[in-house]
């Protein structure tokens, strides 16, 4: 898979295909919330790309205070789950987010997603609780052994 972190137009442009399709087609989540303020044209976004360039995962970078990256809006194409490609992205956007001086990863999850971030390495710190739409968990992952 190619993974790209950049804030083009294209980039953005797949990141947006594929959160349409997953969280406003699949979840149900409106459009209204899912694409929000953060999602500014300086915005950094990570894609997955299959050798025929399909993109098929995506995240967004959310710097927060004291080097902690979130990283959100993580979905992969339905046809592509359960491949390894959202393991791969997470893993490289983390690799991106060391690179740039971030220490901590910090993930917003949906509840039926937490599985697969603890199997990633994160911990729970808070929730569930609703957050756009969905119950969510907050989890954390010291980026220093990377």
């Amino acid at each position: 898979m190619k993974i790209i972190f950049d804030t083009t137009p294209a980039t953005r442009a797949a990141a947006y295909a594929l959160r349409q399709a997953v969280f406003v087609e699949e979840r149900g989540i409106a459009a209204a919330v899912e694409f929000d303020a953060k999602d500014t044209d300086d915005r950094i976004y990570g894609v997955g790309y299959t050798p025929a360039g399909l993109p098929v995962v995506t995240l967004r970078l959310e710097p927060q205070a004291n080097q902690v990256m979130r990283f959100g809006r993580v979905c992969t194409r339905k046809s592509y789950r359960g491949h390894g490609c959202g393991r791969e992205l997470l893993i490289a956007a983390e690799q991106w987010a060391v690179a740039h001086g971030y220490t901590a990863g910090l993930i917003h999850g949906e509840t039926t997603a937490q599985t697969f971030y603890e199997r990633c390495g994160y911990t729970v710190t808070a929730g569930p609780y609703p957050e756009d739409g969905a119950p969510v968990v907050v989890l954390q992952k010291s980026l220093s052994l990377l």
